[in-house]
């Protein structure tokens, strides 16, 4: 399977602990990632995709969600290399 690699989380994915999101949840308003590392602004599709690590959702109905959500503008590729190196910071994990 194209990106996937050893750190990415199988299964239900969740923001690891001591992560959250910060911000105002409106359409044009900046989501920031809290982390212990320190924080980082988070583009729309970036935030989408951290939105729904909530641990109700694997890698699959992350990418399906996000590209319907987008009208396709985003590229499951892609959708599927940010997951990776959230998952390599240690942005997320397994639920």
């Amino acid at each position: 399977m194209s990106g996937l690699n050893d750190s990415a989380p199988r299964g239900l994915i969740c923001l690891a602990p001591g992560i959250r999101l910060d911000g105002r949840r409106e359409s044009d308003a900046t989501l920031v990632l809290v982390c212990p590392e320190g924080n980082v602004q988070l583009n729309r599709i970036a935030a989408a995709i951290l939105q729904l690590c909530d641990g109700s959702r694997d890698r699959a109905q992350i990418v399906t969600e996000i590209l319907r959500d987008t009208s396709n503008q985003a590229r499951s590729s892609d959708i599927e290399e940010f997951l990776d190196a959230a998952a390599a910071r240690h942005w997320i994990g397994k639920a």
